[in-house]
């Protein structure tokens, strides 16, 4: 990154601390005359028996009616109490995970990350998602209730591999080739969960590769884009309307960026590798679209970590421009290679040639599905 652009991003980030430690100021002013509302806003987690990941946020809770069907007004409401967020920083936490207990701390935007190993192990379970329970202990006003729950996925041994999968373009119609991304902007301020494009066929592929060839199996799904944390509820939601398997969601933070010295800095890329990492005997498809950069990227990762990427099943959009970029990686990629799909009956075809999913099941829920 030029000089220039460090300077002028490190001036911008002070500048939003600045007006974040005002506001946060502001708040702490009036709590001292009337009760503040803590919202403690919590994302699923995953790992193995012996350690885990899990993030969250603590905010000041604003109303956000979050109803599948709404008009454009409300749904604009909503956005913008999503978007304009007062978070809380330096809060202290308590996660309890069986009978184990680990605190953690907020950073300046409200967030706290944690990936903590377990010692002794977790006891094996057939269920393969975990009760996780949050309690705020302290905040910069002093105590203030607060409690949450949330699940961590911790897969079973009998797992033959996961799924890592875009969202927006490849399950989500998003938009991103628009000019001006103007339609993302449309779609995700104007359009409630019920009311966003579903791709025929999305939810009975990605539940026909989560049961495997066998059709009984338990394949673990991670949801991973660049949306941002702030719709989490929303796309949570979506997710769960249209019956897509429940995985850990993974999205990123919007604010200006704390790490400056790394050229390719990537929210997708360092989620992808923390899961890879966390599971290093278990192989992995990817999935994305040709609308932004998946291809290169999981190239990118199937290079670094060779034998561990089982296939690329890229969603093609249909945009010419990029295709015709696309094409030089196309040729080069070999082992695994780079397989694009316009629908997902194309995609459950691919899928059913590798062994990884039992094509008579797929139909079954595609039949069920309409």
């Amino acid at each position: 990154m030029p000089p220039h652009r460090y300077v002028l991003l490190n001036l911008i980030r002070k500048l939003d601390q600045l007006f974040d430690g005002l506001r946060f100021r502001m708040i702490r002013v009036a709590g001292r005359t009337k009760p503040i509302q803590v919202k403690i806003a919590t994302y699923r987690g995953f790992g193995r028996a012996d350690c885990f990941f899990l993030q969250g946020r603590v905010l000041i809770r604003k109303s956000i009616r979050n109803k599948p069907f709404q008009t454009a007004w409300q749904q604009l409401v909503d956005s913008y109490h999503r978007l304009h967020t007062d978070e809380i920083p330096r809060a202290r936490l308590r996660i309890m995970l069986d009978d184990r207990e680990f605190e953690t701390d907020t950073d300046q935007e409200g967030y706290f990350t944690l990936y903590q190993t377990i010692s002794p192990p977790l006891e094996s379970s057939a269920d393969p998602w975990k009760s996780v329970k949050i309690e705020l202990l302290e905040t910069p006003w002093g105590p203030l209730a607060s409690f949450a729950s949330t699940k961590i996925l911790i897969p079973p041994s009998g797992a033959r591999f996961g799924v890592i999968t875009d969202l927006d373009d490849t399950i989500i119609h998003t938009g991103v080739t628009s000019p001006l991304k103007w339609e993302v902007l449309y779609n995700t301020l104007f359009k409630s969960a019920a009311r966003r494009k579903v791709y025929e066929e999305v939810a009975a592929f990605f539940r026909a590769i989560k049961a495997g060839p066998e059709s009984n199996g338990f394949n673990p799904i991670f949801y991973v884009s660049n949306s941002p944390r702030n719709i989490h509820d929303l796309v949570k939601k979506y997710l769960r309307l249209h019956k897509l398997p429940k995985g850990p969601l993974l999205l990123r933070d919007i604010g200006i960026p704390y790490k400056l010295h790394t050229r390719d800095y990537s929210h997708k890329k360092e989620s992808i590798l923390r899961i890879l990492e966390t599971f290093p005997e278990l192989p992995f498809i990817l999935v994305g679209d040709s609308g932004e950069k998946d291809p290169y990227l999981y190239y990118e990762i199937a290079e670094r970590y060779p034998g561990r990427i089982l296939a690329i099943l890229i969603r093609d959009v249909q945009h010419l421009r990029r295709l015709r970029r696309l094409k030089p990686l196309l040729e080069k990629a070999r082992t695994p290679a780079i397989e694009l799909f316009e629908t997902y009956q194309q995609a459950a075809l691919l899928a059913s040639a590798h062994g990884f999913l039992d094509l008579a099941y797929f139909h079954q829920l595609c039949v069920e599905g309409k």
